[in-house]
């Protein structure tokens, strides 16, 4: 039985051990091999891309189209490996810039520790200053407390900016820090009050996203949630994000679209900016656009038009991509569950050997 128990925590701390392992906590010397094999393979792979192109001539010369359909699907095949080539070097070189950014910033701060206190410090002030201006938007406050109230979420905008700006002088890339960043400046540039600007408080709740980064402090949590690891493989797929992506753009075009066509006081459904949204979200998702409001201009019957013509591409493209990821993995998981089997029994039968070995060698060293 303990035999078994010290298998199983072995199988155990060595399966965590890779799951566990992040790009970000490589070093940059290893960066830079990964990314130097990625590019060898990548011009490998287009080399071969370049064969191809000469014998898919030669094949429609010779009038052979059984060959040249041949050679169109290997085409495919291999535009598939050079975007999932592109990806993985996306991904390393994110990593190797995050990796280079915490190492300069450490280096200036002396110690790591110093690096993480500041991490928490700000996201400490995301969190109060969320709450500021949940407090603002949501409870009656008199005049001169929501005065100060704005001026306190002032004051961390320029600490956040501060922290933007310091980090961004530090980066190697500076064009990587912005596409990667970018949303960090944008929220945390102060914005008048609903006063001077009636559209300016909504964009603040925008700062909401800037609480992604607290998710840092709930990996270990978040490790023993069940079912995390294929929701995050679900998000992995490019298909999907490229679907959310263009999902989104469709909700907002919609939304500003309707509001400008239609958009009066009268129209009841799409008299406000924020309801032409949820308008056109119900419209792209659901089809149900009637409950809310009936478009009556060409402009606007168009336009509904399109968005349901998007909204079953989008949808059905996220649809159908979730199902094959659970279909992919119910298939694979009894394969999974039997390699474990194999892989338990075949240590366990590698253990019981080299305990007879010593037994032998402990007799023979008796005699």
């Amino acid at each position: 039985m303990g035999s078994g128990d010290e298998l199983k925590s072995r199988y155990e701390a060595a399966r965590a051990a890779v799951l566990r392992r992040r790009l970000t906590d490589l070093p940059v010397e290893r960066h830079d091999r990964i990314l130097t094999r990625l590019g060898d393979e990548r011009r490998a792979l287009i080399e071969r891309l370049e064969g191809y192109r000469a014998d898919a001539e030669a094949r429609l010369e010779e009038g052979d189209l059984g060959g040249f359909e041949a050679l169109r699907a290997r085409v495919v095949d291999l535009t598939a490996e050079h975007d999932e080539l592109v990806e993985k070097t996306r991904r390393v070189e994110d990593a190797r810039q995050e990796r280079l950014l915490a190492d300069r910033l450490t280096e200036r701060l002396g110690t790591r520790r110093r690096l993480l206190v500041l991490d928490t410090f700000i996201m400490t002030l995301i969190v109060v200053v969320i709450a500021l201006l949940l407090t603002i938007e949501l409870v009656a406050l008199p005049p001169r407390t929501v005065f100060v109230m704005e001026w306190v979420d002032v004051g961390a905008c320029c600490i956040f900016l501060a922290d933007f700006f310091w980090r961004l002088r530090h980066a190697e890339s500076k064009r990587w820090f912005w596409r990667r960043y970018w949303v960090d400046f944008v929220t945390s540039i102060p914005l008048p009050s609903a006063q001077a600007l009636r559209l300016g408080r909504l964009a603040r709740l925008a700062r909401l996203i800037r609480l992604a980064r607290l998710a840092r402090l709930l990996r270990i949590v978040l490790f023993f949630w069940r079912g995390m690891d294929k929701l995050a493989a679900t998000f992995d797929v490019r298909m999907m994000r490229r679907s959310m992506r263009i999902l989104v753009v469709v909700l907002v075009v919609g939304g500003v679209g309707i509001w400008w066509a239609e958009g009066r006081p009268d129209h009841e459904g799409v008299e406000s900016l924020g309801q032409s949204l949820w308008w056109s979200f119900t419209t792209v998702v659901t089809g149900g656009f009637g409950d809310i409001h009936n478009p009556e201009t060409m402009t606007g019957r168009l336009l509904t038009v399109g968005l349901i013509v998007a909204g079953m591409v989008v949808v059905g493209i996220f649809t159908a991509t979730l199902t094959s990821l659970l279909v992919k993995e119910n298939d694979t998981s009894g394969a999974i569950l039997e390699l474990e089997e194999r892989m338990m029994d075949r240590l366990e039968h590698i253990q019981a050997r080299l305990g007879e070995g010593d037994a032998a060698s402990a007799d023979a060293d008796a005699e």
